[in-house]
């Protein structure tokens, strides 16, 4: 009986030692041999590659980087290289504005204007300001090509007339120029705008615009048509103010006149589109637009 007794009290207490030892956390002797030790679980690992695809990291404040704008650089007052050899007219001016405005570091590269659409195509550029005309749906045949888009307009491009101020001023109207002469470019979109909508006039064609303006001044036409800004600025620089001056009003019409001037860019690139629109409707807001314009045409051309 004290031997069944001992032996059960050892069991007691062995048994509430490893009893302890599991509490503990610690393994029993007899099973130490046993245990595998098991890597610990990766959920983290499984989870984070799960919640990286679906959140995309934020980009850098700086990760837009610069712009390179492509332009023509021979075409005054638009686009030109002044005494001192800088770039400048009133596209190169207006993108500095855009460009201060989006915060963006902007270079300007010079090219030929026929290769303006290509480089911007091969991603030679990242947008082209040269006084563009965006394409409207009327003149498809001056589609610039596949895969480019246009910001919103940044100047009109109308016709006008103009006349000497020794003359009879008139308001352009079909009636009362029947029988004049009108100086225009021979070609251009100004004489067949006259020749659709002012069936009796005398058309005066002129190999160029300078040719048509001499003639204007040399009274040897009654009027002159052509691109209002041209005329603006031809009338505002030099002694032709002293002769001639504007008169009527402004054509407009799309299928000859387009829908006017834009900035071209890659059709990827509509973030980059909205950007410029945006900072072009800030500097119309706050008077930059009118202030580069008037330097340049002494009005608001937009």
């Amino acid at each position: 009986m004290r031997a069944v007794f001992f032996i059960n009290l050892i069991a007691i207490v062995t048994l509430a030692g490893a009893l302890g030892r599991m509490y503990e956390g610690a393994p029993l002797p007899w099973t130490t041999h046993d245990l595998v030790v098991m890597p610990p679980a990766e959920t983290s690992a499984l989870a984070t590659p799960q919640v990286q695809a679906e959140v995309p990291a934020s980009p850098a404040p700086d990760a837009r980087g610069s712009l390179r704008i492509l332009t023509e650089g021979d075409y005054p007052p638009f686009n030109y290289r002044g005494p001192d050899g800088r770039l400048t007219g009133f596209d190169i001016e207006l993108a500095r504005a855009l460009c201060e405005r989006m915060k963006r570091d902007c270079r300007f590269e010079t090219h030929g204007w026929a290769s303006l659409v290509s480089l911007l195509q091969r991603g030679q550029g990242d947008a082209v300001v040269a006084s563009m005309l965006i394409p409207s749906p009327a003149r498809e045949a001056l589609s610039r090509g596949e895969g480019i888009i246009f910001t919103q307009r940044y100047y009109s491009t109308p016709g006008h007339f103009a006349a000497r101020k020794s003359g009879v001023s008139v308001a352009a109207s079909a009636a009362s120029l029947a029988g004049k002469r009108i100086a225009v470019q021979s070609g251009s979109i100004h004489e067949a705008f006259l020749k659709q909508h002012f069936p009796g006039v005398v058309i005066i064609g002129a190999a160029s615009l300078d040719e048509a303006e001499k003639a204007l001044t040399e009274a040897r036409v009654d009027m002159l048509f052509a691109d209002r800004n041209a005329l603006l600025r031809w009338l505002k620089d030099g002694h032709e103010a002293s002769c001639c001056q504007m008169v009527g009003v402004d054509y407009s019409n799309p299928e000859f006149f387009g829908a006017g001037v834009g900035i071209a860019l890659r059709a990827s690139d509509k973030g980059l589109r909205d950007e410029f629109d945006i900072a072009l409707r800030a500097l119309l807001d706050d008077g930059t637009y009118a202030a580069i314009s008037r330097r340049y045409f002494g009005q608001n051309i937009r």
